[in-house]
């Protein structure tokens, strides 16, 4: 993931236990579906940090439960749990749906993102405004997985756009001379017209007085 998502108000991470590529509990392969997911979401602009977990069995290794949206394996398929958080506050994520296919799970996920994205106030997390919405998780499963508002195919449009359009805007910084102007290396960084020159730095080195030594005792 690039550098800047680890302090924008979007996906920070997706965590992975390692699933059953290499644990003998492992259901379902966490490791790729974890990459999968942030490939997909990275960069999306939220009111607040997202963050996502994916767990390879009920054991749970990779606190899903703990995340705005958590993945739980099991020999049904995929279990989908939203509305979690750390933190001062936390909040365990709620089961939304189970038993998914990977389809079926990341339709409902960026079903479930963009209306969070759209609704939510700003500095907002997920489980704060679950719990502040009428009729809270019941509403979200109503919107998410029985499209009760007929928004569905709107929130999956956002979604592909998104996902389309996507760019890594530090990478495309350091290409752009324009856009590196507007930053230094860090904060109190002399602009390159204050750099004292190789023949003023000899000058003052010149004029310094000598160090005074002291006496052996």
């Amino acid at each position: 993931m690039e550098s800047g998502q680890a302090y924008g108000k979007s996906l920070r991470t997706v965590k992975s236990c390692v699933g059953s590529t290499w644990c003998r509990f492992g259901v379902l392969d966490s490791v790729s579906m974890a990459i999968n997911l942030e490939l997909r979401y990275r960069g999306l602009r939220s009111p607040h940090k997202l963050k996502m977990g994916v767990s390879g069995c009920a054991r749970e290794c990779a606190e899903a439960r703990g995340k705005d949206v958590g993945v739980i394996a099991t020999s049904e398929g995929w279990n989908l749990y939203v509305g979690g958080n750390g933190g001062a506050n936390p909040a365990h994520a709620q089961l939304l749906a189970g038993g998914l296919d990977d389809e079926t799970l990341v339709k409902y996920i960026d079903r479930y993102f963009m209306y969070y994205i759209r609704t939510a106030d700003r500095l907002q997390r997920t489980a704060r405004w679950q719990e502040e919405l009428d009729g809270g998780l019941e509403h979200v499963r109503q919107v998410v997985v029985e499209d009760s508002l007929g928004i569905a195919d709107e929130l999956e449009a956002a979604m592909a756009k998104h996902v389309g359009s996507y760019e890594d805007e530090w990478a495309a910084t350091l290409k752009d001379p324009e856009r590196l102007r507007r930053f230094r290396s860090f904060v109190n960084a002399p602009s390159r017209k204050m750099r004292p020159s190789s023949s003023s730095r000899n000058a003052a080195r010149s004029v310094r007085p000598p160090t005074k030594r002291r006496a052996p005792s």
